[in-house]
Order: structure tokens, then C-alpha cells, then sequence
């Protein structure tokens, strides 16, 4: 039996993720899809709408800074006191997303 959706890989990038009350923290990423971005932070999103999210994406010797805004889907507090969040993407531009594609297809 196949599984149907989107393809989901691991994912080990850091970065920032900036909330709409001026506030940002460090983040790192833990899944990925084409659509979406699973990441792991110390505090939760505080009541933001959307947030911009800036990840050090790196992927067979080429590194990206990637720029995207996101809304927030899910946000639970896992068994290490971290906030496992799940984010839309929103808004990310085509090169970002081609890098994206890129990495899922190498690891799927």
C-alpha cells in the first residue's frame, strides 16, 4: 500500500525564526515538504499570524540563505520542553523553492 501527499524528508538546517511581536529566536528544522516546514524552538509563537523564517540550508556542497514567510499551523510542546511548529509556506521565492525540490528529491 502506497502512501498518498506530499513527500516528507528530514532536515537538519538552523536559523531564525521572527514573530510579529518583534521577537526572534533560534531554530532548527526537522522535517521538510514542498509546501510546509516542521521546526523545533525553545518558546512558541506568542500569538503570531505569521512569521518570517531565515534557515542556513545547505544540500551537496551548496549553501542558501533561505527567506520565507509562513503561517503557523501547529505548535505543540514536546517532551523536551521544545515547541515543535509546523509552518505553511506563505510566501518564498522560485529559487529557494527549486533548492527546496532539490533537497526532498535527494532524500526521498
Amino acid at each position: 500500500m502506497s502512501k498518498s501527499g506530499p513527500v516528507k524528508v528530514r532536515c537538519f538546517w538552523t536559523g531564525t525564526m521572527f514573530l510579529t511581536n518583534g521577537k526572534s529566536m533560534a531554530v532548527h528544522c526537522t522535517h521538510l515538504t514542498k509546501t510546509s516546514i516542521e521546526v523545533e524552538s525553545p518558546f512558541g509563537l506568542q500569538g503570531s499570524k505569521l512569521v518570517k523564517l531565515e534557515l542556513q540550508a545547505m544540500h551537496e556542497g551548496r549553501t542558501m540563505l533561505i527567506k520565507t514567510i509562513c503561517d503557523p499551523i501547529l505548535d505543540v510542546l514536546n517532551e523536551h520542553d521544545q515547541h515543535y511548529i509546523t509552518l505553511k509556506f506563505h510566501s518564498i521565492g522560485e529559487a529557494e523553492k527549486s533548492f527546496i525540490a532539490d533537497f526532498i528529491k535527494a532524500h526521498s
